[in-house]
């Protein structure tokens, strides 16, 4: 029997420490994810061993995993209820709170409630009657919990940091329409000069390269998910010239949109 809503393992990823593989670490389309990695001490005297680290979209650290105890959750933006914005931009938030990877401790009482969490997390991923709409749900009330422990420590972080955060909501506004770096230091009141340093502190990478990242991403998720032809889906990113919106891709990537959707077609 095919169950409607059916968990794609393409858009969300969950897996023990302990059966991680290098290859994982190695994936650049860990990039297109959202990352939480519990790590986690099995004694339960060892409270403070208890720790997450988020890693938000575009950015691949590869942490140390070997020989570590606990799972990671990774997922795409298919899993965030983006209607709910309040909810999005509080997800954001907590991903980017430092710019590349945030982590922090968990007391016991916030460790017993996500490892609930986790445990129907892990039964949903893996049953054969899991579903998409359940896990979803699921995930929402793990990230909701995160978000409440840390929903005081975005105010305490150093203007930098913020300037980042400032800059991602504005590219996920805007990148359809703007890739030019004075519209955003426009809107940021900073220079291009600025906020390019900010960037590469923070993320390693100039504004150019995550503005074109992110074109890169919407276009893989369209090629993916929608019945739009590339022509369609280059004129929607606010290519004039679909043959340019083929360079541009293939630069990017090394491949064409052709290959691309050849490739996960039967995603």
């Amino acid at each position: 029997m095919k169950f409607i809503h059916q968990i794609d393992p393409s858009k969300l990823t969950f897996f023990e420490l302990d059966s991680y593989s290098e290859d994982y670490l190695r994936n650049p389309q860990r990039a297109h994810f959202f990352e939480i990695i519990w790590f986690r001490n099995d004694s339960e005297k060892k409270e403070e061993d208890q720790y997450i680290s988020l890693i938000p979209l575009y950015r691949i650290e590869k942490p140390d995993l070997k020989g570590k105890n606990g799972c990671v959750i990774a997922f795409k933006r298919d899993y965030l209820e983006e209607d709910d914005k309040e909810y999005a931009l509080d997800v954001f938030n907590l991903f980017n709170m430092h710019g590349q990877c945030t982590s922090f401790r968990l007391n016991k009482d916030v460790v017993e409630t996500l490892q609930h969490l986790k445990v129907l997390i892990e039964k949903e991923y893996t049953s054969s009657m899991g579903t998409y709409l359940v896990l979803k749900s699921l995930l929402k009330v793990f990230l909701l919990n995160l978000i409440r422990i840390n929903q005081n420590y975005f105010l305490n972080q150093d203007v930098n940091q913020k300037r980042v955060y400032h800059f991602i909501m504005l590219m996920d506004e805007y990148y359809k329409t703007e890739r030019k770096a004075d519209f955003y230091s426009s809107k940021m009141g900073i220079s291009e000069k600025r906020i390019n340093q900010i960037l590469k502190e923070k993320m390693n990478k100039t504004l150019t390269q995550l503005l074109h990242e992110r074109v890169v991403l919407e276009a893989e998720r369209m090629l993916i998910s929608s019945e739009l032809t590339i022509k369609e889906i280059a004129f929607d990113l606010n290519f004039d010239d679909p043959a340019y919106f083929s360079r541009f891709y293939k630069k990017q990537t090394g491949q064409s949109p052709e290959v691309f959707k050849r490739k996960n077609a039967c995603l």
